[in-house]
């Protein structure tokens, strides 16, 4: 995910449009997915992506670097095994485009040297699984994850990016070999595109969304998965989603999915950040924007830090992203024949508050808060209480005050000061 200053981590934790959703224990409908097919999820894979990528000797996977040309081949080894069509350029996965250096950014050489950043060429990486339905395989829904990172210090010590992004590739491809079976396969056709350069400009998703390899107009909704991996307490592990509010269809179906999650859903208003932070925000800018959303879990303790290693990742997190998105993608089926992209449906007012409130309940459910960390959340509770009766954000005052305040505490403070074993205990699975 690109670099964002506390102020905009305070108007996205104040830009919510919706709730946590615990499992619907009165759902009696047949799950979209059956467990035996998401026993199948394997977090030592998905850890074995992670190792890979965020290894010390990847240099942080700048683009132009020997680290970042490995990690693509370690990306498309894993593309052909799965058995992806290649849909990038001259029948390959890779997809390549011009580019140049990021300046005042660094590079790990082969000798172990460092030097200023030189790239010439970005290189997306992108993969189909055809759907299974004939009437709807000629339509795509697009998943997108970065795999670049930011390279090195100046003195040589890498920033990993284990949280940002490698964990969201090694879901990517987790999630593309569990729906490539015959017994999972989506109704509709997949794009894989793991993309680069997302940390300097989101450009390796604006370079193909502008001349892509298949038409746009098959593109029925995308999705940027970026970053996951990290709880925002040992004991409250949410999920966030963003954008669904531009769609009422989408939104639709991610609630829908949301009710067979067993850790809570919430759901965030995107139209009042300020800022692009992610690829699916290139959905939005085309001619004729594409409904699209971020998938998050916000556990920031390590974000952008020489301290995102892999052993931070938590793979309990990782398996409930995958179990969760392959129930979306099998729901987005003929019962969800169109998806419309609608500013007008965006929620205001109260509702700018209610993200927000979710969060805070889930972090005043918590065990590991100490008195003062407890008294501040619920402070900010009632204040948000006002906000939602009065319909009415001004009655904070300072409304930037106020969430530059609140983002500093949900997302780093109490991350930094409650982590959580290091590294996280490793689930059961294949």
């Amino acid at each position: 995910m690109t670099t964002f200053t506390v102020w905009v981590c305070g108007i996205w934790m104040l830009a919510g449009c919706g709730s946590k959703n615990e499992p619907d224990s009165g759902n009696t409908q047949t799950p979209p997915l059956s467990e035996e097919v998401l026993s199948e999820i394997s977090p030592v894979r998905m850890k074995a992506t992670v190792d890979a990528l965020a290894a010390e000797e990847m240099g942080g996977r700048i683009p132009g670097s020997l680290g970042h040309a490995q990690s693509m081949a370690w990306i498309v080894s894993e593309m052909t095994d799965i058995g992806l069509e290649p849909v990038g350029l001259e029948g390959d996965f890779v997809y390549p485009y011009a580019t140049s250096g990021w300046e005042d950014h660094f590079q790990l050489e082969a000798d172990g040297s460092v030097s200023v950043n030189v790239a010439e060429v970005g290189y997306d990486l992108v993969g189909r699984l055809p759907g299974a339905d004939p009437d709807l395989a000629h339509e795509h829904i697009l998943v997108m994850a970065h795999y670049d990172h930011l390279g090195v210090t100046i003195e040589g010590d890498a920033f990993n990016g284990a949280f940002d992004n490698a964990s969201g590739v090694a879901v990517a491809l987790e999630l593309a070999r569990l729906l490539s079976q015959p017994e999972s396969r989506p109704a509709r056709s997949l794009i894989f595109m793991l993309t680069d350069q997302e940390e300097n400009g989101l450009n390796g998703a604006s370079q193909w969304l502008n001349d892509p390899t298949i038409p746009l107009e098959q593109i029925v909704f995308g999705m940027s998965i970026d970053p996951v991996g990290r709880p925002s307490l040992p004991d409250f592990r949410p999920k966030l989603l963003m954008g669904t509010e531009y769609s009422p269809e989408l939104d639709a179906l991610w609630r829908e999915a949301a009710t067979w999650s067993e850790q809570p859903t919430i759901f965030i208003n995107r139209d009042l950040i300020p800022v692009f932070a992610s690829d699916q925000d290139e959905l939005f800018k085309l001619d004729s924007p594409i409904p699209g959303l971020w998938f998050v879990n916000p556990g920031f303790s390590f974000y952008h830090t020489t301290e995102d290693t892999p052993e931070t990742i938590d793979y309990r997190i990782l398996v409930d992203d995958v179990r969760f998105l392959a129930t979306a993608i099998t729901l987005a089926g003929p019962e969800f024949p169109h998806f419309s992209y609608d500013n007008a449906f965006v929620s205001q007012g109260a509702a700018a508050a209610e993200g927000v409130q979710s969060m805070i309940d889930g972090i005043l459910g918590s065990d590991v808060l100490d008195s003062g960390e407890r008294a501040y959340a619920q402070w900010v509770s009632d204040e948000l209480d006002i906000v939602i009766e009065q319909d009415d954000l001004t009655v904070l005052g300072s409304v930037e005050g106020f969430t530059m305040a609140v983002a500093y505490f949900v997302m780093f403070e109490l991350g930094e000061a409650h982590p959580g074993p290091i590294p996280p205990p490793f689930p059961d699975g294949p």
